[in-house]
């Protein structure tokens, strides 16, 4: 049995957003509930706050993507919620910017690193638990864009995932405790994940006027993996030089250019010990670095358990206790994606392909 809701949407944005809020309006609604509840704990908003917030990225968005702003009327349409409901979901790492970072820990692998000649790239979602009931696996077919197979919260147009040229990306959070009106960091994971090549992704973080930070690691069935570094204030890329590349939740490569105020690493300070192990775990692994192999990384336990496979510190406040929601593992080359519904060490990876 699968883990997650999978299904299909087609036609132009209006029509995929309808057929999208139509499958998932009672989810739609949870993610609704959870965020609510955290916008009150954790930044003193009511959801009518936070969706008034959320109109100051629309003026951005409409002339960077008003064909993303189309599917999210659509949604809105199908689920019977308002347009200001989905604008905010998909704008909620914004709204939350000072007082939430997910825990992420991604990395990738080129062929010459894999003993099968594949490109993985891989992550673990660390972020509150309840999130879980929320989360479906969508495919859009959208041409002439490629087609994209991800994992979302349901409302939100972007989520990790793969595409039908065979470029996939994982995201981390980052945060300068700074942000601006622009384009909101899963609207660049939408048009990241519509790319056909590395350097149209680029291109969309280049181009937009962004509203905060966010890390995208970004593979291809070619063998390719880059790392873009994304805050207000500048970007900046990474390149797999020795056939692998980790990430985690502070800055590698931006503050050497802007000298950044790199928030992410006070909030999470575990961040620099699991990018370490992720590090060392992969050092000395090339040319054997497999489906198992991936896995077995992602279960890691050291430092428990704010580990890479992170589980809930009860010495945390009770709504700020991360957890590896799910973990996901990509295989470009077959463009195929595993998932678990719960941390890697206990779940069993179950895996979609295009429908």
């Amino acid at each position: 049995m699968a883990h997650y809701p999978h299904f299909k949407i087609e036609g132009n944005p209006y029509e995929r957003g309808i057929a999208y809020g139509r499958r998932t309006a009672e989810l739609i609604e949870i993610s609704i509930w959870n965020y609510s509840k955290m916008f009150e704990a954790f930044s003193d908003l009511t959801w009518s706050d936070a969706r008034k917030r959320s109109l100051d990225f629309l003026p951005s968005i409409e002339a960077y993507t008003p064909d993303l702003l189309d599917e999210m009327k659509g949604i809105a349409e199908g689920s019977g919620l308002t347009f200001e409901d989905i604008l905010t979901l998909n704008s909620r790492s914004e709204i939350v910017l000072d007082t939430s970072v997910d825990g992420c820990t991604a990395f990738g692998v080129t062929p010459e690193f894999s003993s099968e000649g594949k490109t993985y790239i891989c992550q673990n979602w660390d972020w509150i638990r309840r999130q879980k009931d929320t989360l479906v696996v969508i495919e859009i077919a959208q041409e002439p864009s490629p087609s994209i197979l991800m994992i979302a919260e349901a409302g939100i147009i972007s989520g990790k995932g793969l595409n039908s040229s065979g470029l996939g990306v994982c995201f981390n959070a980052l945060s300068t405790g700074q942000g601006k009106p622009g384009i909101p960091v899963h609207v660049l994971l939408r048009r990241i994940l519509d790319s056909k090549t590395l350097g149209d992704a680029v291109e969309s973080v280049a181009s937009a006027e962004r509203a905060s930070s966010g890390n995208f690691l970004i593979g291809t069935s070619e063998g390719e993996i880059i790392n873009i570094e994304s805050a207000p204030e500048d970007f900046g890329v990474l390149y797999a030089e020795k056939g692998y590349l980790a990430h985690t939740n502070h800055f590698l490569c931006i503050n050497h250019v802007c000298n950044v105020k790199d928030h992410g690493k006070v909030i999470l300070p575990d961040t620099f010990h699991r990018l370490g192990r992720i590090k060392g775990l992969l050092e000395n692994k090339k040319g054997s670095v497999d489906f198992n192999t991936c896995h077995e990384f992602l279960s890691d336990h050291r430092n428990f358990p704010d580990s890479i496979c992170r589980h809930e510190d009860q010495k945390d406040p009770q709504g700020k206790q991360l957890a590896s929601v799910y973990s996901a593992i990509m295989d470009l080359k077959e463009r195929q994606l595993w998932l678990t519904s719960t941390n890697p060490c206990s779940g069993d990876f179950e895996s979609y392909t295009f429908l």
